[in-house]
């Protein structure tokens, strides 16, 4: 029993000093390394093809139709194809009829001219 007792004290303060260790270093990290890996601009998570006004409620909740679809008919291909051409297309539009609810169709119509100037 205290042998068990002294291998889990052992198990413990290991784990802890490495912690310990890992975090000294990556507060000692340079921000200019930082910088170089992980550098993104604001528009990358969304669709290069949306030029228009950048509006993030508005990509987000167009790309919301499209998961919303790809998780209801689980095709390989719906979910790229629904943002394609910044959601212009004719399986957002499919999407669209589907998952939204008619009084709010208008609305997204207008998100995505608006996006995709």
């Amino acid at each position: 029993m205290f042998a068990a007792c002294r291998v889990w004290s052992a198990a413990v303060l290991l784990l802890v000093l490495s912690l310990t260790a890992t975090y000294a270093q990556a507060r000692f990290v340079d921000d200019g390394d930082l910088a170089d890996t992980h550098a993104l601009g604001k528009r990358t998570l969304f669709d290069a093809s949306c030029t228009g006004v950048y509006d993030r409620h508005l990509l987000l909740r167009l790309s919301r139709v499209c998961d919303d679809c790809y998780n209801v008919f689980r095709e390989p291909n719906v979910s790229t194809e629904c943002r394609s051409n910044c959601y212009n297309n004719l399986v957002f539009r499919q999407c669209m009829e589907y998952i939204v609810p008619n009084h709010l169709h208008e609305e997204h119509r207008l998100a995505v001219q608006r996006v995709g100037k």
